[in-house]
């Protein structure tokens, strides 16, 4: 794997072997690039930050008949170097992770005139952003001392690597761990960072551990397929590491033996094995967001040009002059097929701008919007809830995490969870007559328990407070528009807008008719002009599939795997998959749908990446909005009080 003269694949680390490279190490421990057909694979050795473009085009200039050359990079290195200097010719074709890590760390909060050490290639970035604070270039491999014997005020760090490092080494002083200032750049502003109250937008640094090769790669065919090969390799490598984290940091140990990458004396790593699971459990969470359709390392259009925007912003020519796609692979080398009709990345763009509009709420009224979930008993859904957070999704976008998901957004979330056997429907009452007062939304999950009185039930919960949609049909038909929406059934339709999928006209078949999900699913298609069948347990068979046949728009809400077979789709259906269920003989979500539903589908929401990314944030959202709408309701003078007959 090193030394080999003219490799299929050769590939520059951006760093040395670590746990951030799990995913290339678990690949490359279990023989994944050569079950790919890459038989020759070369690590070149470790280079100093910031020049990993060049020795990749010098590389494949010394070495034509290597197929591809790899490079990992940060995006906002990769602009702005590719930019000063387009003779590079490389492209950025997939990444390992959507956000960048960077940060800065303190052990207290930054002041005016403070020093700031940080790597040779982000000392430009760093005056950009703290420009209250003199940034200077330091040693990479002692940055973690030279913070706390006091050398700089703050570092450049990562939030994978050297804050968890450094709680446990301030914590092994005796020093008191929490007083560890981390503060994340990417979607901060100006003032948020240095301490300052300068109006700056949100600063954006794009993708990290971002993969790039030469541009000649792109476009010959041996070239692609060995490119393809690579990265199919490298993403489920990152795929078992996710699924089983501690065979990763076994992978890692072993390709640090067989690469001999692994030594740099710096002082990043903490020798204990929970820091270990800990970094790498961040990594992986960094990894689960490039998921996009019905893959990993996806890099998204619309995410990298706005990076491209503000990373150029200070350039001649760059800012708003630039080709939002600057720098980035538009031949498809590593994207979803058209088909896919994938939701994680609009979840992802509907809970920032839950997150936002939270933070300008806390700002304007002193707290955070708040949210009480009301749970009785365990939903059989929720028997997996760990294992699926571990697979697709973590702490701060889950479904199953709303409490550890409201803090990473800017929210207040309360969870009760009450007994099965010992609530009585009084009990659940008097548990909603408590906390709807002190909250702006309220979610009771569903199903209750059968001796639970759910009109009573669903009745206590103030219509302003209603954010997962349970007055939603009664409320729209008395005329209001605005009414907060269920939110599953809200996240396909989302889902559907963001793709085009128009229903108006259209034969639209739900499969389901919980009160939730199929039924108001159901009404919100009406409302867009399609015609709409409903079919559920109490239909036979043969109407099922007739019915299902007939469809120009197919939902499954039914949660119940493999209820519809692929082969009784309409050719060019449209299908939005709603209902999942997590199979442990597959370790993974299954659909309602059985079969290959690409053969006669023109489109379809996959399963995982569909519509569930997309609910969560519903949630938040209509969250937020319940919080501003009572706020300005008590701004306007309005006052609730008891009716009375005059």
């Amino acid at each position: 794997f090193v030394g080999n003269d003219s490799p299929d694949v050769a590939c520059q680390l951006d760093y040395f072997m670590s746990l951030q490279f799990a995913g290339i190490a678990t690949a490359l421990v279990n023989d994944l690039y050569q079950t790919n057909g890459i038989q020759t694979l070369h690590f070149l050795p470790t280079c100093p930050p910031g020049r990993e473009p060049s020795r990749v085009r010098s590389f494949q200039n010394t070495n034509p008949s290597t197929l591809a050359t790899f490079g990992s990079i940060e995006q906002n290195i990769f602009v702005p170097t590719l930019y000063d200097d387009p003779s590079l010719e490389v492209t950025a074709v997939a990444a390992m992770f959507r956000r960048s890590p960077l940060c800065v760390a303190s052990r207290r909060p930054l002041k005016e005139g403070d020093v700031i050490g940080c790597h040779e290639d982000t000392v430009h970035l760093m005056k950009r952003i703290f420009h209250r604070q003199t940034v200077v270039a330091s040693p990479r491999g002692s940055k973690n001392t030279d913070l706390l014997n006091g050398t700089y005020n703050g570092i450049q760090a990562y939030t994978t690597t050297e804050i968890p490092a450094l709680r446990r080494f301030m914590k092994e002083k005796g020093w008191n761990h929490e007083d560890l200032v981390a503060t994340p750049l990417e979607g901060a502003t100006g003032g948020a960072t240095d301490g300052g109250t300068a109006a700056q937008e949100d600063i954006r640094l794009g993708y990290s551990q971002m993969l790039f090769l030469p541009d000649e790669c792109l476009s010959h065919h041996d070239r692609r397929e060995a490119s393809r090969a690579f990265l199919d390799a490298t993403f489920r490598g990152w795929d078992m590491a996710i699924r089983n984290p501690e065979e990763a940091i076994r992978a890692v140990s072993e390709a640090q033996r067989m690469l001999g990458l692994d030594d740099e004396a710096n002082d990043h790593w903490h020798p204990s094995g929970d820091f270990r699971r800990e970094m790498l459990h961040s990594c992986c969470d960094h990894v689960k967001e490039t998921f996009g359709g019905d893959r990993l390392g996806v890099l998204e259009e619309k995410r990298w040009g706005e990076a491209v925007k503000w990373l150029l912003a200070d350039k001649e020519g760059g800012g708003e002059n630039v080709d939002s796609k600057f720098g980035l692979d538009t031949t498809g080398l590593w994207k979803p097929a058209e088909t896919i009709i994938g939701g994680n990345e609009l979840g992802r763009k509907v809970m920032e701008e839950a997150r936002h509009s939270a933070i300008q709420f806390a700002q304007s009224h002193g707290r955070k919007p708040s949210l009480a979930v009301i749970t009785v008993g365990t939903l059989k859904r929720y028997t997996h809830a760990s294992r699926r957070v571990q697979l697709y999704s973590n702490h701060s976008q889950s479904w199953f995490t709303k409490t550890d998901t409201g803090r990473a957004n800017g929210f207040d979330v309360t969870e009760i969870q009450l007994d099965a056997e010992t609530t009585t429907t009084d009990k659940l009452l008097s548990e909603i007559y408590k906390i709807r007062d002190k909250v702006d939304g309220i979610q009771i999950m569903w199903p209750f328990p059968p001796h639970i009185d759910s009109a009573r039930v669903f009745n206590a919960v103030p219509v302003e407070k209603d954010v997962d949609g349970i007055h939603y049909i009664g409320q729209t038909e008395l005329g209001k528009e605005d009414a907060y929406p269920p939110v599953t059934p809200a996240a396909a339709m989302e889902l559907m807008k963001e793709y085009g999928v128009n229903p108006r006209g259209k034969h639209a078949v739900v499969v389901g008719r919980s009160p939730i999900v199929g039924s108001p699913m159901a009404y919100m298609l009406r409302r867009e002009g399609a015609a709409v069948s409903v079919v559920h347990r109490d239909v036979e068979d043969d109407i099922l599939k007739e019915l299902v046949g007939q469809a120009d728009i197919l939902v499954t809400c039914a949660g119940n795997p493999g209820c519809i077979d692929a082969e009784w789709l309409k050719e060019g259906v449209e299908v939005i998959n709603v209902g999942t269920t997590f199979s442990e003989d597959f370790d993974s979500l299954v659909s309602d749908v059985k079969g290959d539903i690409g053969s006669k589908a023109s489109r379809f929401s996959p399963v995982p990446g569909g519509v569930g990314p997309i609910s969560s944030p519903m949630l938040f959202r209509n969250t937020v909005k319940a919080a501003w709408d009572q706020a300005n309701a008590g701004e306007s003078g309005w006052k609730k009080e008891t009716a009375s007959i005059r």
